[in-house]
């Protein structure tokens, strides 16, 4: 497989969905409205910059006018609008702002020379090119000796400038440029967030590309080890094209449109309802005991106290009471808590206070993050255990 940073970064966002687009192909032709709006700006920037090779300099009009013919050409029902409180006309005006406040930037647009536009890349990431990563670059300029990929963005916010420098994606296609053209000196990356029309300049050193090729080699092997695709429950599950094949969400896309009828007497939705009844009763019969032993617990207290005694007598049982004052330390997440550590383990004492956190441990072996040899140890002391567990969430209304 020929990996590219879309793909690797579907992955990380969610596995599952990685397998559905890149493993299992299952073809969805439906697209959100982001993403045909981010399409359809790209044509346009495109047309701009094509034309000018050409010394055609297209004015303002022209080039809304090719975008909106664009819009219009291409858009159906089909496309996802998820906030529905906003219309297609809304997104399509959107775009238009982000081409205007661009071209009223930049123009007359000659700010170096341009080298290619939406230009294929593909390059190898090992020695032997076992593995290959490939992509495309929104334009490539050539500006006073510096290679500058430039790349558009239309997502509604800026990224904060720690993000960015932690993004992998440029700096992939400036090791991809590095390597095609012999007479690179330094790279430049530019992003233009067309949204709040603002552009971020990074330049990488040759040791930070390096290290970046080796996370994004170790990403793939992890990919091609991996035995199950999990999926990753986040906000960007509203967007998701694989929503009615993920476990997390089969049941709900199945019955959210369901009539009021059918939908309570669907098999799923009366065990749910059935399990929340009872779970409900529950709660509330242990909050009505739990307040009546605590009343109860008082007025015992109170009783021996005033009677000067320790133990009650009851039917079957006594019922004894002991009260001691003890020292006690800051718990996690209290004040001082810190501090008491840090006294501990100056002192060479952290091991006869510490045990070890099986839950911790073994989140960490699932997840690779011990070295071969240790996993290599402990793996004859792991064993398989199956947990059942049910969570209630609200429904946003």
């Amino acid at each position: 497989m020929i990996y590219s940073y879309s793909r690797l970064s579907c992955f990380e966002k969610c596995p599952l969905k990685f397998k559905f687009k890149y493993i299992d192909n299952i073809e969805i032709t439906r697209e959100t409205v982001e993403a045909f709006l981010g399409n359809i700006v790209h044509k346009t920037l495109e047309r701009l910059y094509r034309d000018l090779k050409f010394q055609k300099q297209n004015s303002l009009e022209e080039l809304l006018t090719y975008y909106n013919s664009q819009w219009i050409k291409n858009w159906s029902n089909s496309v996802l609008i998820v906030r529905k409180e906003y219309s297609e006309e809304n997104f399509r005006k959107m775009g238009e702002q982000y081409i205007t406040d661009y071209y009223n930037t930049y123009y007359p647009f000659n700010e170096g020379k341009i080298v290619a536009l939406e230009k294929k890349i593909t390059f190898n990431l090992d020695e032997e090119g076992k593995y290959k990563l490939q992509g495309y670059i929104d334009r490539l300029m050539f500006n006073k000796g510096v290679y500058e990929i430039h790349d558009y963005k239309t997502n509604f916010d800026l990224p904060f400038d720690e993000i960015l420098k932690q993004d992998k994606q440029l700096p992939l296609y400036a090791v991809a440029v590095i390597n095609k053209y012999p007479d690179v000196k330094k790279v430049r990356l530019i992003w233009h967030f067309l949204s709040v029309n603002k552009e971020v300049v990074i330049e990488k050193k040759k040791d930070e590309l390096e290290k970046i090729k080796k996370e994004t080699l170790a990403l793939i092997k992890k990919i091609e080890s991996i035995k199950e695709f999990k999926p990753k429950k986040s906000k960007l599950c509203d967007w998701c094209e694989f929503k009615e094949f993920c476990p997390e969400w089969k049941h709900i896309v199945k019955t959210e449109k369901l009539e009021v009828n059918k939908f309570l007497n669907e098999p799923g939705v009366k065990l749910a309802n059935k399990y929340i009844e009872l779970k409900t009763k529950k709660e509330e019969f242990l909050e009505k005991i739990d307040e009546e032993l605590k009343q109860v617990k008082e007025a015992i207290i109170r009783f021996c106290n005033k009677e000067g005694i320790t133990t009650l007598n009851g039917s079957g049982y006594e019922l004894r009471v002991w009260n001691k004052e003890v020292i006690k330390f800051p718990n996690k997440q209290e004040n001082g808590r810190e501090e008491v550590e840090k006294i501990i383990k100056d002192n060479n004492l952290w091991m006869e206070f510490s045990e070890l956190n099986s839950f911790k441990l073994s989140k960490y072996f699932e997840e690779g993050k011990l070295s071969k040899k240790i996993m290599k140890k402990l793996d004859k002391f792991k064993g398989i255990d199956v947990i059942n567990k049910i969570y209630l969430k609200k429904k946003a209304i």
